[in-house]
């Protein structure tokens, strides 16, 4: 998988993550999600290893990604973003 579609699934993660709020205060904070997910993107530019296991967490099925897209309607935009990172999870 091309490093390049990671970053973007990421990149627009977070654009959709600005303009999102929580629905659930025992998530993790979308402030925080912005901040690792930004970190994990400059990694992957760096060429540095990113942190599979929090990218799997975070976009597992269920997970708070996909609660906080349905609940502020870019789920079906989640879906497409989710398969890009499950592609570079199983590549690993």
């Amino acid at each position: 998988m091309e490093i390049e579609k990671l970053i973007s699934a990421l990149e627009q993660t977070v654009s959709y993550l600005r303009t999102s709020e929580s629905s659930d205060p025992l998530q993790m904070p979308i402030e925080e999600i912005i901040r690792r997910l930004e970190a994990e993107a400059a990694r992957a530019k760096n060429l540095k290893p990113v942190d599979v296991n929090f990218l799997e967490r975070l976009f597992a099925p269920m997970g708070v990604l996909q609660a906080i897209s349905l609940n502020n309607g870019w789920g079906t935009k989640f879906l497409r973003i989710s398969e890009v990172i499950d592609q570079f999870i199983g590549g690993r």
